[in-house]
């Protein structure tokens, strides 16, 4: 099990991924549209918001002017600060909590490779076409 907490992305990534999906769909931009002003494609932009890829330094300053805030809009809301929005954990990119993602990791890995697989596939796609 503590090689599953290892896989976990880190809290802060976390909540920038959520900042930035936040003040993306408040602009009523896609990840497509947001990719292209950054230079990189759809799906790094989706990989940015769920944490799966961290955000440098320097992308997260080209995020901020593409969206309009300072850098320093995504991290607040951090440790008790106050963002002036809803909670983040209320929003619909909310991530279950940590007790909830290690459950999943577990029953996820027992799961045959290739139906694994195949239902990233799926949920990939699925991620995919709410973008079109």
């Amino acid at each position: 099990m503590s090689d599953l907490i290892e896989l976990l992305p880190d809290p802060v990534d976390i909540h920038v991924g959520r900042k930035i999906w936040q003040r993306r769909r408040e602009m009523g931009l896609s990840r497509r549209a947001l990719g292209e002003i950054i230079g990189v494609g759809l799906k790094q932009v989706n990989k940015y918001e769920t944490a799966m890829n961290r955000v440098s330094a320097g992308r997260l300053h080209e995020i901020a002017q593409a969206l309009g805030v300072p850098a320093a809009w995504f991290f607040e809301g951090m440790d008790g600060e106050t963002a002036g929005d809803e909670p983040l954990a209320e929003s619909a990119a909310g991530v279950m909590n940590q007790h909830e993602i290690k459950a999943l990791l577990a029953a996820y890995h027992l799961v045959p490779r290739e139906v694994r697989r195949k239902f990233l596939r799926l949920v990939r796609s699925i991620a995919d076409d709410e973008e079109s």
